[in-house]
């Protein structure tokens, strides 16, 4: 049974009857596993940060540490401002602060901008940011472990930071907690598997209830209906996890069967590769070896390439292609010095520059990368492709994204913050004679 908290209980706060809730299950020693998906705006990350406020000031409790993770620096600071209000609106919390120069909210505020804080009673709260980049994402939560560890807009941190970084924490301390607090975007990561794990305990509030609890209005919940799309309402005020949304590129259950798809080929296939190069320090350079017919595609496997310069890189890259299979470079930027350097080794290379205009439905795609893109998505739909179980090429597959432009041709949307190396490898393994109809009857590529 959770904690019963009144009113009393929240610093000065006017809260709900679901805000109440969500505190007394955290603050609750036998919820061991929460996950909260509640109307947007509704105040679960307040009420979070409230909940680990009155755990450090009762006086019972000492030596705790909390993590708060965010995906983002900005939704890190978030959490950092709320729990900055709070302790300067006690006297009580201002006093546990650890810092014996604290002078007021101002030095308040400037010791809640570092990643700790620390209390006398042993208690100390840290705010982490999920969000990297480069071959191991998250590796900035390495070293940590808390007692209670809370995720804030858990659908926007990447699975494999949760799978390789944040577990672990929890493996640290066989009886920490874990509290996720979600706007359900999408079914991609951990969050929508802690969704349906009888272990965690669910606290689900749609925009029923804060229209009941006078949160949120009825007339504006109706105008929010007529302005989004029907995902953007399931997400925002039903609270729930759609299947996609609507701008998804690769459909998650399209990725799904091509893990498991199991080709016939016509006849004996050819060997494709497609080379991704780097071109920012953060970017990887990856090689990608695929089988195809002209009709079905079997992605093979994926290499990164760690070698940076360009003559480096493409000696390492000839050592893995065989001279005559055809080998697709992207060639913008210092991809181009690679293609040449491949070419003059004496392979079969073909430049792509996806920056330039389609070779086909010029009316349709944008450039040549929304054009190649459109026909590995037809792929995947068309149950045409097996890819292995790559987490980092299934992940950025998933995350990959489309719009129209004012012109109403398609345009290609890669990850935030990241761009999708193993997956714009596997699109440049494409051939420029596949044989794929698309929506728009394309006979060939």
């Amino acid at each position: 049974m959770s904690q019963e908290i009144d009113q009393a209980d929240a610093f000065g706060y006017t809260l709900q009857e679901g805000q109440l809730e969500i505190i007394g299950n955290i603050l609750d020693p036998a919820v061991k596993r929460l996950i909260i998906s509640a109307v947007t705006q509704y105040g679960k990350t307040q009420a979070a940060a409230i909940a680990v406020l009155r755990y450090i000031l009762d006086a019972k409790n000492k030596d705790t540490k909390f993590i708060f993770i965010a995906p983002t620096i900005k939704q890190t600071n978030i959490i950092r401002n709320y729990s900055a209000e709070i302790i300067a609106a006690s006297s009580f919390l201002c006093d546990l602060v650890d810092n014996a120069a604290h002078t007021g909210p101002e030095h308040l505020k400037s010791e809640m901008s570092k990643e700790r804080l620390t209390f006398k009673n042993g208690c100390e709260i840290l705010t982490l940011t999920a969000h990297g980049a480069g071959e191991d994402p998250g590796r900035q939560l390495m070293g940590f472990g808390g007692d209670i560890i809370i995720l804030d807009e858990a659908c926007l941190i990447e699975d494999e930071v949760y799978r390789k970084r944040i577990s672990r924490m929890l493996g640290a301390n066989p009886d920490a907690k874990l509290v996720i607090l979600v706007n359900p975007w999408h079914r991609l990561n951990f969050a929508y598997r802690a969704w349906n794990n009888p272990a965690f305990k669910k606290i689900h509030i749609d925009y029923k209830q804060a229209i009941l609890e006078g949160r949120v209005t009825e007339e504006f919940v109706e105008e929010q209906r007529a302005e989004l799309t029907p995902i953007e309402f399931a997400v925002l005020y039903e609270s729930r996890f759609p299947e996609d949304s609507d701008d998804t590129l690769i459909r998650w259950d399209w990725i799904a069967r091509a893990q498991i798809k199991q080709l016939c080929f016509s006849g004996q296939p050819r060997t494709i590769y497609g080379l991704d190069v780097a071109e920012r320090g953060t970017d990887l350079t990856i090689l990608t070896k695929a089988e195809t017919d002209g009709y079905l595609y079997r992605v093979v496997e994926q290499t990164r390439i760690s070698e940076q310069e360009t003559i480096p890189a493409a000696n390492r890259v000839s050592s893995l292609v065989n001279k005559k299979d055809n080998l697709n470079v992207d060639s913008i930027g210092v991809g181009a010095g690679v293609f040449s350097q491949l070419k003059e080794l004496g392979h079969s290379v073909t430049s792509i520059r996806v920056s330039e205009s389609p070779t086909l439905h010029s009316e349709r795609y944008l450039n040549l990368k929304a054009q190649r893109w459109w026909m590995l998505r037809s792929l995947f739909e068309q149950d045409m492709i097996s890819i292995p179980p790559s987490p980092k090429l299934i992940s950025q597959l998933s995350q990959m994204r489309y719009e129209l432009t004012s012109a109403g041709k398609i345009r290609i949307i890669d990850p935030e913050g990241k761009s999708p190396d193993y997956a714009d490898s596997l699109m440049l393994t494409l051939l420029c004679g596949l044989k794929v109809r698309t929506k728009w009857d394309a006979s060939v590529f």
